[in-house]
């Protein structure tokens, strides 16, 4: 029998209006009424909260490796359980398990235990996969190893995703050393999502990749691409001028604050997808950590390579990332719930389940308190956080 329970009252950010004073309804896994307090049903389960909390749409990290020592590429069943629970203390409700550029049977390794753990998992649910590498380009590497870049291959891509038990949703590549197009239009033809990423495309050539359709999604926009130049716009122009949704890192180190201002200037609500880029340092102390086989320095929250000036991924969460962006360009509930949520869920396919507070969609939420800290987070349903104030 499935379970009822309640909760409010609160904020509900539904996708076009905010609900004041509200409660919802759960049954099982979905969410089945909004109503006043009067409305409720009787003998039911219930959780009171207060009205100045809010209710916001379950997040979803498209891309990140790692949180509180552990990554993706350990390829275990405890490091994907501890992103898994660690995420949802910051509202996260589904992710990506992000993977990084190495050796094809250890990309196959990770890949098996994702998708044999995707069930298994205690805080967020495992939406797929989200292979980073290798077919990316060694002049945009970034943070990634260039032991083991390739171009990229049809065959290989194939291979990784049997293994995955076709898990893999999304793929970083750079799209200009795709020969004939031949895996991108693949991608397309399995609806897989193409995004590029530590790429050193020009302008022309993204444009025709674009106008073709075979890129949706561009990886870190800003990092790890052709930088612009007044005669050669590059890739991120092309992007900005196109309708492909954009990754950003809003952590105050991979772009300037002014700079994502620009951004969701030029290309809206509706285009922008916050993402963490987490490595395992994150909610840790600095130090040295491993991030995909290379050593990273942590100090005050920026990571970079051991020896040089790259950024190697983030120690930023998604709750930390919405704050931002209030604080910075003043955007509204409704809008951060594009960015975090809906957005992403549309780009994967799942927004007929996921990426809003509606009913007949999953129960997939979080509640913020006054200070916008998540106090309470559920997901299909299930309470996977819940603060010690709550």
């Amino acid at each position: 029998m499935k379970k009822t329970w309640c909760i409010g009252p609160l904020q509900i950010v539904r996708e076009q209006r905010i609900e004041e004073d509200c409660y919802v309804v759960i049954e099982g896994k979905k969410i089945v009424r909004f109503c006043k307090k009067d409305e409720l049903p009787e003998q039911v389960d219930f959780v009171e909260t207060k009205t100045v909390y809010k209710m916001m749409p379950g997040m979803i990290d498209q891309h990140i490796h790692g949180i509180a020592g552990a990554d993706v590429m350990d390829g275990t069943e405890s490091s994907l359980n501890t992103i898994s629970t660690s995420l949802a203390k910051f509202g996260v409700t589904a992710f990506l398990a992000t993977t990084m550029t190495a050796a094809e049977t250890q990309i196959e390794h990770v890949v098996k235990s994702i998708a044999n753990t995707k069930n298994n998992v205690k805080g967020a649910k495992i939406a797929g996969i989200h292979l980073e590498g290798p077919f990316i380009n060694p002049i945009q590497k970034g943070a990634q190893s260039d032991q083991f870049i390739i171009k990229p291959s049809v065959e290989i891509f194939d291979r990784l995703n049997v293994s995955s038990q076709s898990e893999i949703k999304l793929i970083t590549l750079a799209a200009e050393l795709d020969e004939g197009y031949k895996l991108a239009t693949y991608l397309k033809n399995k609806g897989i999502v193409a995004s590029i990423g530590h790429s050193d495309a020009k302008y022309a050539e993204t444009k025709a990749m674009l106008e073709q359709q075979l890129i949706q999604n561009a990886t870190h926009f800003c990092n790890g691409m052709r930088p612009i130049h007044h005669r050669e716009p590059g890739l991120q122009v092309a992007l900005l001028q196109s309708e492909c949704m954009l990754e950003i890192i809003a952590d105050g180190f991979h772009i300037h604050q002014e700079m994502i201002r620009f951004i969701y200037d030029t290309i809206g609500e509706n285009r922008m997808i916050l993402i963490s880029d987490s490595m395992r340092a994150t909610e840790l102390a600095d130090g040295i950590y491993d991030l995909g086989g290379q050593q990273v320095r942590v100090e005050e929250g920026l990571c970079k390579l051991v020896g040089s000036d790259a950024l190697a991924g983030s120690t930023l969460n998604l709750n930390r990332s919405r704050k931002n962006m209030k604080e910075w360009l003043g955007l509204s509930d409704m809008t951060m719930a594009k960015l975090t949520s809906a957005n992403s869920a549309k780009l994967l396919g799942l927004f007929g389940e996921k990426g809003s507070i509606e009913t007949g969609k999953d129960a997939d939420f979080y509640i913020v308190d006054e200070n916008e800290d998540v106090v309470l987070t559920v997901s299909e349903g299930e309470i996977i956080y819940e603060s010690s104030e709550f």
